[in-house]
């Protein structure tokens, strides 16, 4: 009888220790909360020979010191108006970071005022391991919300405070499914005009890699970004067209 006592007293000790704990985590889970869903989600499993994870300019905001910044904020332009399907991910996952199925206030609008604030409380600021903000990666597609050989995006400004003055260049973050050698073209749509061409002898499966363009030199316009090559085990042809328009100025 002692022991069975002693072992209820053991059991009672321990869920009242745990709960707090239990009932953390399952405040981070995937949830709705407000205007879009966020939280812990599963690692999906990913059957495409390439993968288009993020779609940003680049632009990294001086960050500080005290931890995650209280509100974090997405801002895209479009050259017309359109369906928007919004994804915030981690780069490479460590907490499994899941933002989507955003519904704004206000219907998506043709221009740079296209918006999307949210805090970082509950969820960024409590993740284990901590992240720091560009970590995130963010696609904005354009039409349909699934993975495709072509795709539309609008490349995203994510930043905490202030968005930068020009766009100047894009980091398109993707991963293949296999071992792959690679090539990157950016041509400009109206003209043909190869902009930038990147080789890449060897990208790891699973692991994601970044594309960066630098388009100081570009003008406004519909552009589209190339990546053709091959799995090193199989030979398998790699295809894949990003499509996106450039506007340089946030006050265009």
């Amino acid at each position: 009888m002692k022991r069975i006592s002693w072992g209820l007293c053991l059991c009672l000790v321990f869920l009242g220790t745990s709960t707090p704990l239990l009932g953390a985590q399952l405040d981070l889970q995937y949830q709705k909360r407000g205007d879009h869903y966020e939280g812990i989600k599963p690692k999906p499993v990913s059957g495409y020979d390439i993968e288009l994870i993020s779609a940003l300019v680049d632009y990294q905001e001086p960050l500080g010191t005290k931890g995650f910044p209280n509100r974090v904020k997405l801002r895209f332009y479009l050259d017309r108006d359109e369906a928007v399907h919004l994804t915030v991910r981690e780069l490479d996952y460590r907490a499994y970071y899941w933002l989507d199925k955003v519904q704004p206030a206000e219907s998506w609008k043709q221009g740079f005022q296209n918006e999307f604030v949210w805090p970082a409380d509950p969820v960024l600021a409590k993740l284990k391991p901590t992240l720091n903000l560009y970590e995130l990666g963010a696609l904005v597609r354009l039409h349909i919300a699934t993975s495709s050989t072509i795709e539309q995006v609008a490349p995203a400004v994510l930043y905490h405070s202030e968005p930068p003055a020009q766009i100047e260049g894009y980091r398109f973050t993707m991963k293949t499914g296999e071992d792959a050698r690679l090539m990157a073209t950016i041509t400009q749509q109206a003209t043909g005009l190869v902009m930038d061409t990147q080789k890449f002898r060897r990208k790891r499966a699973g692991r994601p890699f970044t594309i960066q363009w630098n388009a100081k030199a570009a003008s406004e316009g519909l552009y589209a970004l190339k990546i053709t090559g091959f799995s090193l085990s199989t030979n398998q042809s790699i295809n894949k067209e990003v499509h996106f328009y450039h506007q340089p100025s946030l006050n265009p």
